[in-house]
């Protein structure tokens, strides 16, 4: 975003905003320190809506918690501002294409079969 933060900057003030609930446009502008139409515009700049933008968001940072914490799903889907578990695993499903217990258990799977490898290059290589 030309003259202002970088995409991944915004997202770490809504991602601190998201524990307490969806992070309304006016709020986020706010802390910007420009106005709720500036942001708007600035964001249709780089073809993106509110909306799309907390669900990048919300995505990356879903993404992280799964692969990076043991927290539960409904922990995980409190932390984005989900009010249940059910709401958070549609829209991780509707972004993914898959659930956010199976995606976990995806990453586990890719890890064992890469320590695994590992294993066996080190057995090769002795």
């Amino acid at each position: 975003m030309a003259r202002s933060l970088s995409i991944n900057a915004i997202c770490r003030l809504i991602d601190a905003l998201l524990p307490g609930g969806y992070p309304v446009i006016e709020v986020v502008a706010e802390l910007l320190g420009v106005s709720t139409r500036t942001f708007q515009r600035r964001l249709n700049e780089e073809d993106l809506s509110y909306s799309d933008l907390v669900d990048h968001c919300r995505l990356q940072s879903a993404c992280d918690s799964l692969e990076h914490t043991q927290d539960s799903i409904h922990g995980i889907a409190a932390m984005l501002g989900y009010r249940d578990t059910s709401s958070f695993t549609r829209a991780f499903k509707r972004w993914t294409g898959t659930t956010p217990h199976s995606y976990r258990k995806q990453l586990q799977y890719q890890q064992i079969k890469l320590s695994n490898q590992n294993v066996l290059n080190v057995r090769t290589i002795q």
